[in-house]
């Protein structure tokens, strides 16, 4: 049986350098603008940038909204929004609908610290891989700033002047020390933390703890399974999926590389349609921290 880890790590010497810079750049920003992933927003939300950033106003992103329900999407940005910050659901590959985020950002900035005509600078964080780059290309409108599909890419702080009155401070991605088993699975499933952190069996098998509790008519119809009779293990569904994509090594084995891979996939690519993977009520089930219990953390 393999050791169980009660936390997960992955804070790279980068991360530490983004933290430091973020914590003596602070006190020259006026807004920050934390971009979420609309599938996980607890989970994405930074507790080391909450800190750093307290007495900020603080304008909250759910990007890839397109990809999330819409129902529960508007349910998070009502219980960000009653704790106090300010929220907005975006689709970074969609510019049309980041550009309102300057205008967000501009009442804000009238609203909450009095710069009207001034210039405002503005601080873009987020952690790994949930589109930031993208959005702020939409935001600059035009494509100068590096964007690639893995986290960990931006290294270096920009500078990007997007009027006479706006600079938006683009940050490379950043988590934090440690979190909880159930936050790195849900952030590892949607591409947030590196994918040799946690192998990728380790991976597939969380999304499909998590399609399984919240979505198992979708994990059916996808991968061609009876609903009512599929395996409790998820190395006996991993098999399943294998066979049912034809990914049969010599022998008559499934590989299951492949089978995993494709599984991490297709969540992240959206192509089990708009899914959810955490509610603001606490009394749903179907997100229960719960699920992962009995998954264990290879060391």
């Amino acid at each position: 049986m393999r050791q169980v880890h009660r936390q997960i790590q992955w804070f790279p010497g980068h991360m530490n350098k983004t933290r430091r810079l973020i914590e003596e750049q602070i006190n020259r920003i006026d807004i920050v603008v934390e971009i979420l992933d609309a599938r996980v927003p607890q989970a994405s939300r930074n507790p080391l940038l909450e800190e750093i950033t307290a007495e900020k106003p603080v304008l909250l992103v759910l990007n890839k909204s397109d990809l999330a329900e819409s129902e529960l999407t508007a349910a998070w940005i009502k219980q960000f929004e009653a704790s106090g910050y300010h929220a907005a659901a975006v689709t970074s590959t969609e510019p049309k609908t980041v550009t309102g985020i300057l205008s967000r950002c501009r009442q804000i900035a009238e609203k909450e610290t009095g710069k009207s005509g001034n210039k405002v600078n503005v601080l873009v964080a987020g952690v790994p891989n949930v589109g930031k780059s993208t959005i702020i290309n939409a935001l600059k409108k035009e494509k100068k700033t590096s964007v690639q599909n893995k986290p960990g890419h931006t290294r270096d702080f920009q500078r990007i002047v997007v009027s006479n009155t706006m600079t938006l401070i683009d940050t490379p991605g950043i988590l934090w020390h440690k979190f909880e088993p159930e936050t790195g699975f849900r952030l590892a499933v949607m591409g947030c933390i590196k994918d040799s952190i946690l192998d990728s069996y380790m991976i597939a098998s969380a999304a499909l703890l998590m399609l399984r509790n919240a979505y198992p008519d979708r994990l059916a119809s996808r991968y061609n399974l009876e609903e009512d009779d599929m395996p409790l293990e998820e190395e006996a569904l991993i098999e399943l999926i294998g066979r049912s994509r034809g990914m049969i090594r010599k022998g008559g084995v499934v590989d299951f590389e492949r089978a995993c891979n494709i599984i991490i996939r297709e969540i992240r690519d959206g192509k089990l349609g708009r899914m959810s993977f955490e509610s603001p009520d606490p009394a749903d089930s179907r997100y229960s921290p719960d699920i992962f219990s009995d998954l264990q953390i290879s060391g």
